[in-house]
């Protein structure tokens, strides 16, 4: 449950009556006040950083102060997603941005997002999250648990890299490649011949250093980051995830605001998905031309080969999600 503060206006000494309830009367406007507690592990610059302030500037001038809202970046109130994730459930994080996986343990249709080769650009995936696949999504992660979906982020694009350089399926042939420990991601890297293997991100580095793994795969700006330019010096863009972020809060929280104030967190949000979206892009074209000056070498690979040898894996992904209606209209607005 949220922590809600309730201005007792009668008291003009200035006491304050902590209460987690009674904020639901829409009546009570100006008398009531609500405060936000927003998390992310990442860094104060980080995409989800600069959406959430954007989210806390905007809300508090909308609300005219009623909604107030305290950021917290660089893990200080949980190094993981995992572990913000289940501070919103128990209440003492409000917002969170988190990977579908982890909202999957409640809702398996939220997974639908982490199926690799889904989307084929950046374009394609916003036509997705933004129209009715995406409302589906959030219509029922509402229904079958407490969270609620704000909107859709992305933390870039992923692409594989390592010492030696890919350009068809052929090229992964036996291949250790760190990945996600996901079914569906596991799966679609056996797919396409490589042997998928579990290392903390923070033992990456000298894995690759040591030969432990050939290579990896995520966005720009976290490779460079880790400086896995260092001991990788290809990356080959294979672009199999247009990566989607779920903005979430609990219904409990959200419900527990007046008209005016859910009028103001709507408002906010809008316009810190549109802030924060930008600042994935703006980084992740900063960051490849910074690997690049490091000397990374990039190469194009044939993505329609990549795509075909994985479409099984996503077609059992999709069945066993009960998302085929989904999957046909992801498929439709790929010509849109």
């Amino acid at each position: 449950m949220k922590k809600v503060s309730v201005t007792m206006m009668a008291l003009a000494a200035g006491v304050i009556a902590g209460c987690s309830s009674d904020s639901n009367d829409n009546t009570a406007g100006a008398e009531e006040s609500v405060h936000l507690v927003a998390a992310t592990q990442l860094d104060n610059q980080s995409p989800y950083a600069v959406g959430l302030r954007e989210f806390k500037e905007v809300v508090e001038e909308e609300s005219d102060g009623s909604v107030t809202v305290e950021v917290h970046t660089n893990g200080s109130l949980g190094g993981s997603e995992a572990e913000l994730a289940q501070s919103a459930e128990t209440g003492s994080v409000d917002l969170v941005v988190a990977s579908p996986g982890y909202l999957a343990q409640k809702v398996k249709e939220v997974d639908f997002f982490s199926i690799l080769y889904l989307f084929e650009d950046r374009e394609h995936w916003e036509r997705v999250v933004d129209g009715e696949v995406g409302d589906e999504v959030a219509r029922v992660t509402e229904e079958k648990s407490n969270f609620k979906v704000l909107d859709y982020w992305s933390a870039g694009t992923r692409n594989y890299y390592g010492t030696q350089p890919v350009e068809t399926p052929e090229d992964l042939e036996n291949k250790t490649v760190r990945t996600q420990d996901s079914p569906v991601v596991t799966n679609t890297w056996q797919a396409l011949g490589a042997q998928p293997t579990s290392v903390a991100w923070n033992e990456m580095y000298q894995a690759l250093q040591n030969g432990l793994t050939d290579a990896a795969e995520n966005d720009f700006t976290n490779i460079y980051l880790a400086s896995h330019y260092e001991v990788a010096d290809h990356l080959s863009l294979t672009e199999h995830d247009v990566t989607t972020r779920v903005f979430f809060t609990t219904q409990d929280v959200y419900d527990g605001m007046n008209a005016e104030q859910k009028e103001a967190v709507d408002k906010a949000v809008r316009e810190a998905t549109e802030t924060a979206r930008a600042t994935d892009q703006e980084l992740a074209s900063d960051y490849r031309e910074k690997l690049q000056e490091e000397g990374m070498e990039i190469n194009e690979v044939d993505k329609e080969a990549f795509t075909k040898q994985t479409e099984e894996v996503r077609k059992e992904a999709v069945d066993n999600l009960g998302m085929e209606e989904e999957y046909e209209r992801v498929q439709e607005l790929k010509d849109e």
